[in-house]
């Protein structure tokens, strides 16, 4: 009789302890998702707020954009002008390096108004860089001879 006792109050005890297991595993998975959660909107603000830092060798701390994060359609087309000019005068290396400056969301406004959507979801900087200097390239060939101040 006490084999029958003892081993009633083992399964009791083992009984109660699978359930505070599985009561432990279930707040586990809420608070995993929780933090899941924040760790989500932390990135998506902190990936916001600071510039990335550049990709290639040839940026230069002190090159800084004077530009906010979110510029205007006419910005983004100053901006561009700016650039082109340059590649016409052959500083197609101060260009690159501007370009290397500038932030993921200003390299992808610029690509937008320029018409070049993202073909990626998350294009790389590298990429956006080379389609906007392609496209700097191309107005310069299709410019050679016409001076778009008479335009």
């Amino acid at each position: 009789m006490i084999k029958k006792e003892t081993l009633a109050n083992d399964e009791e005890e083992t009984g109660q302890l699978v359930e505070e297991i599985s009561e432990l595993k279930d707040i586990l998975r809420e608070v995993s998702k929780k933090l899941t959660r924040i760790e989500a909107r932390v990135k998506r603000g902190v990936i916001s707020a600071i510039p990335k830092s550049a990709e290639s060798p040839l940026s230069q701390p002190e090159i800084t954009i004077e530009k906010p994060a979110n510029l205007s359609a006419e910005q983004v087309i100053q901006i561009y002008e700016q650039l082109r000019l340059k590649a016409k005068n052959g500083k197609e290396e101060e260009v690159r390096k501007k370009l290397l400056s500038m932030t993921a969301t200003d390299l992808s406004l610029v690509c937008l108004e320029l018409g070049m959507p993202p073909t990626a979801k998350n294009p790389s900087r590298k990429k956006m860089i080379e389609v906007i200097l392609g496209r700097i390239k191309q107005s310069l060939m299709l410019s050679r001879h016409i001076d778009r101040q008479a335009l």
